[in-house]
């Protein structure tokens, strides 16, 4: 018996059909597929670092401007060094001025020390020597007295002679005669030698030798003297050397000063292309060598990452191709899998912009690339850096994965 429908139940009939093969359309993955809805939108950061010390006169893009490979992110001024050189240089030659003029204050007393000490010395011998002068011609005076009395004594001895032969005087009288002349001769001799010592002495004072009685080679004056001559010699061989310290500040002042006038500076430029994630120095700040810029984002590598159980780490391949979806989004894009991190790892030299999901025990993160995603071309949402993604593993996988729950 054929069968009859009315066109309400062909409608019905036609609305039911839809219903089911949309049910089966929505309910299809969680049958053939393992999905994993709490995987994140990451990417590599790049950090810029000063390579001088200097102040930033040109300032960092703003956060979340797109920069290009190449292009200037800053410009550091570097005129630090050179004004700490300048400043310790001109310290060095303040010091060295300081220690000129005490050296020439020192030198002025000691010269005008020497000057008193030298008219000492001259006046102490001059008059030593017309004290001698005087005591030589005493000594001559002494002489010729004395030669007179050693020639009364001669015709008086002669007289006494005579007058012993003819009787009139006794011997004794010849005897004293003779003593006297003889005292009287070595008088005229003692004269002599008193004359031959003086002039010794004066020939002495003339080299600088005091050789009199209860004196020393040299005087007191003399001794204070030469040791005011080797003081004066030192100085002049300090100041000698602090003027040549000056000379060469001086010149070396010189040549930095103009130096820090070309005040030198270099251009920071970015290694990527990318976005500006984070500005961490701002204009005119000053920074020092290797201190941190700025913070790129590179959106050339972008990768999701989404924990699994660690028990079947060993059975995931890389190459596998599954299913992302952005959650909030319909849109869905091929991933592939690129590796497995597990929780101990540690990647000190790299550094991520979005904080990984975290994992529950006995898990690990898969990452997956999305290489055809055209994230790098929404600079205005960072590239859906940060974003929570969904990632569907299909069912020919389920042989790697066991009986993994589904969500």
């Amino acid at each position: 018996m054929a069968l009859s429908f009315s066109r309400g139940q062909i409608v019905r009939l036609g609305v039911a059909v839809v219903i089911i093969v949309i049910a089966i359309w929505q309910l299809a993955p969680l049958t053939v597929s393992d999905i994993r809805p709490n995987g994140v939108v990451n990417a590599k950061l790049v950090t810029i670092q000063a390579p001088i010390s200097g102040q930033l006169v040109r300032a960092i893009p703003d956060v979340g401007e797109p920069i290009g490979a190449g292009a200037i992110v800053t410009r550091i001024t570097d005129d630090t060094e050179p004004q700490a050189l300048l400043a310790q240089l001109d310290g060095e030659y303040q010091l060295l001025r300081s220690r000129k003029t005490a050296l020439v204050e020192k030198l002025s007393t000691l010269n005008g020390l020497r000057r008193d000490l030298a008219t000492r010395v001259t006046e102490m011998v001059s008059g030593s020597k017309e004290s001698l002068r005087y005591k030589i011609l005493e000594a001559e005076a002494r002489q010729k007295g004395w030669v007179s009395v050693v020639k009364e004594r001669e015709l008086s001895l002669r007289r006494q002679e005579t007058l012993l032969k003819d009787g009139h005087v006794a011997q004794a009288r010849v005897d004293e005669a003779e003593s006297l002349l003889e005292q009287a001769q070595q008088e005229v001799e003692r004269a002599k030698a008193d004359q031959e010592r003086f002039r010794k002495e004066t020939g002495s004072l003339d080299k600088g030798v005091f050789v009199g009685d209860g004196q020393n080679d040299v005087p007191y004056s003399q001794q204070r003297l030469d040791e005011v001559v080797l003081a004066i010699a030192d100085l002049n061989v300090q100041l000698t050397e602090t003027n040549g310290r000056m000379t060469s500040i001086e010149k070396q002042l010189r040549e930095e000063t103009s130096r820090a006038g070309r005040r030198e500076s270099m251009l920071v430029r970015s290694p990527i292309d990318g976005l500006i994630w984070r500005r961490m120095a701002t204009e005119l700040a000053t920074v020092t060598k290797n201190n941190d810029l700025a913070k790129i984002l590179d959106c050339s590598d972008i990768r999701i990452e989404v924990p699994v159980d660690e028990s079947l780490s060993d059975r995931i391949e890389t190459g596998a191709v599954v299913t992302v979806r952005l959650q909030g989004s319909p849109e869905t894009f091929e991933g592939i899998v690129s590796g497995v991190i597990g929780t101990r790892a540690v990647t000190p030299e790299l550094e991520y912009a979005a904080l990984p999901p975290l994992l529950k025990k006995d898990e690990v993160l898969l990452v997956v690339e999305v290489p055809d995603a055209g994230f790098e071309n929404r600079p205005e949402t960072f590239c859906n850096v940060g974003r929570r993604a969904e990632v569907s593993i299909p069912s020919r996988f389920q042989s790697w994965f066991g009986e993994g729950d589904a969500s």
